[in-house]
């Protein structure tokens, strides 16, 4: 969920009729997914707005417009996808039919451990370091639009990408592309970001989370049982410093500013 999803939409509801968008043509309609089944509720009057607000990860559009799903992101920074765990990589890289699945897995173990060793605790790394341009670009699509390694083909796929600016004061703070149009933009500011949580930590949802990917065995590499870095909200008081895990997973993540040249692939 994008963080001025409600705006965009207030916005787009409040001009419907008067107000073109590429690819989709005059706003006419706009309408929230339905949670657990396909389709969507026509949203036709205020009191309908906060069923757009509704969380739902299994969806990939966030909202319907002119029947086309579309995902919305803020400008200036999102995430393409959340916590892609090590247990997945294997599955979704073969159902990408990617070649020498192995060696891109070796990889990635690799720079998670030299994250979780480093003191200098670079995350984010160039998708160069381990895709050709075509892979990286078919894994985002699938990831973005079509698919999630948890909950498999999404009831809502998105057809569509708005990004608008933080204050939307104008139609043009607003720009609709399709998937190919978005990754030709954004492909030089996508990264492979490696995020981390603990298990231990003081965020009950954080720690459940991490307990949860802790004790998947396929998970196991990317695993430690020492710690590494220091969770903002702390640690449990009531919970033994012994059992601290670090665990980590993958994000795709568009940053700000300029982007340095990439690595060569290998």
């Amino acid at each position: 969920m994008a963080g001025n999803e409600s705006k965009v939409v207030q916005y787009l509801f409040d001009n419907i009729g008067k107000i073109k968008l590429n690819h989709i043509g005059t706003v006419e309609s706009i309408g929230a997914p339905k949670k657990g089944q396909e389709g969507y509720i026509q949203i036709t009057n205020e009191s309908e707005m906060h069923l757009i607000a509704t969380t739902d990860s299994k969806k990939k559009a966030d909202v319907y417009i002119n029947d086309f799903g579309v995902s919305v992101k803020q400008e200036g920074g999102s995430f393409g996808f959340n916590r892609l765990q090590r247990k997945s990589l294997d599955s979704v890289f073969s159902m990408l039919e990617f070649q020498n699945i192995p060696e891109k897995i070796r990889k990635f173990d690799e720079e998670v451990e030299k994250f979780h060793q480093s003191s200098d605790k670079k995350r984010n790394i160039d998708w160069s370091v381990f895709f050709n341009e075509q892979e990286f670009c078919d894994l985002t699509e699938l990831l973005m639009t079509k698919y999630s390694p948890k909950y498999g083909f999404s009831q809502h796929p998105a057809d569509l990408i708005l990004i608008a600016a933080k204050a939307i004061k104008t139609t043009t703070d607003i720009c609709v592309m399709d998937f190919p149009e978005y990754f030709k933009l954004k492909k030089d500011k996508l990264k492979i970001a490696i995020r981390r949580q603990w298990v231990g930590q003081d965020s009950t949802s954080e720690h459940k989370r991490a307990v949860s990917i802790a004790k998947v065995p396929e998970n196991s590499s990317w695993v430690f049982n020492e710690v590494s870095g220091e969770p903002r909200n702390g640690w449990k008081s009531d919970f033994p410093e012994s059992d601290r895990k670090t665990v980590y997973f993958i994000m795709i993540e568009e940053v700000k500013g300029r982007m340095g040249r990439k690595k060569k692939n290998r």
